[in-house]
């Protein structure tokens, strides 16, 4: 019995010690920023003048949860002036925490209303059933109610998506569900192309572990990294109908996205405005390294879209 659990362990370990040893040496120079976004988001998180949480119960039987940037007197915000909604949708794993660092800047909250949700199944919300919702037409589907919130909380002027990674690959398709909320898609290194989103080696090798010897956050994630190519292969023609403005931010040594992705974004969104924009040098984590380019992309997206 002893040797038998021994064993299970081997085999839960060994792929996971290998897998992060090599991501770690990866990203190993971009680790502080993920330690200081980990900090700024304990720090926040229960900070009623820079976040207020947000849960939604609906009625088929699962639960939404999202934060956002409160009205403060301290900012000077005028309570008739109308800004616009910016909502952040995060990667896999993550939750809202992966772009606290915007909530605290100023001149941003300043000039527009910030949100940042936690998707189905991550974070504070749930999901319908028992089978976690992997693909992102799944994924949509379950995001619905709390876009029609924001819509409407916000004079039912239309929504700015921005989406790191698997969230990069998620808001076109939340674009193509719900135009009648949303006004335009920053992608942050999300993956387009269904034959350059194949799955990385070490997502085989992980898919490989008995799913009832992984941890259930390992587990979910690796299935939404496993399902995005059929997904992308699925969506390609939905979002050739996207007439929106569409920014895709990109940095040229990602290791997880594949950046030639990117330079393909305007023949896969053909019938939309595609500006791709390429940080030299940049890793995975723009949302962490290049913060003031995510800002300008979004300030940018603001001039483009005002009606």
């Amino acid at each position: 019995m002893k040797f038998l659990t021994l064993w299970k362990m081997a085999i839960v370990l060994t792929p996971l010690i290998f897998i992060g040893g090599y991501l770690m040496l990866a990203e190993k120079d971009k680790n502080d920023e993920l330690d200081k976004n980990r900090d700024i988001a304990e720090r926040i998180k229960n900070n009623p003048d820079v976040i207020t949480h947000r849960t939604l119960n609906i009625d088929s039987g699962y639960s939404l949860h999202y934060v956002y940037s409160p009205y403060s007197v301290a900012n000077n915000l005028n309570k008739t002036e109308q800004k616009t909604s910016v909502v952040f949708v995060h990667g896999t794993p993550g939750s809202w925490g992966t772009f606290s660092r915007y909530f605290e800047d100023k001149s941003l909250i300043k000039n527009v209303q910030l949100y940042s949700i936690d998707r189905p199944g991550w974070g504070e919300s749930g999901y319908l059933g028992n089978s976690f919702p992997v693909n992102l037409s799944d994924q949509s589907s379950l995001i619905e109610p709390i876009l029609e919130e924001i819509w409407k909380a916000n004079n039912q002027e239309k929504i700015i998506v921005v989406g790191h990674s698997l969230g990069g690959s998620l808001v076109p398709k939340l674009a193509v569900d719900y135009p009648n909320y949303i006004k335009g898609v920053i992608i942050l290194a999300g993956d387009l192309d269904p034959e350059l989103s194949e799955a990385r080696w070490f997502n085989t090798l992980l898919d490989w572990v008995p799913s009832l010897l992984l941890p259930d956050m390992w587990r979910n994630s690796n299935n939404e990294v496993i399902a995005i190519r059929p997904s992308l292969e699925r969506l390609q023609g939905e979002f050739a109908t996207i007439s929106m403005p569409i920014t895709v931010l990109q940095g040229t040594d990602d290791t997880l996205v594949r950046p030639g992705s990117a330079e393909k974004a305007p023949a896969i969104f053909e019938s939309s405005d595609v500006e791709v924009i390429y940080l030299k040098g940049a890793s995975h984590i723009i949302n962490h390294t290049h913060p003031q380019d995510v800002k300008n992309a979004i300030y940018s997206m603001i001039e483009k879209t005002q009606s």
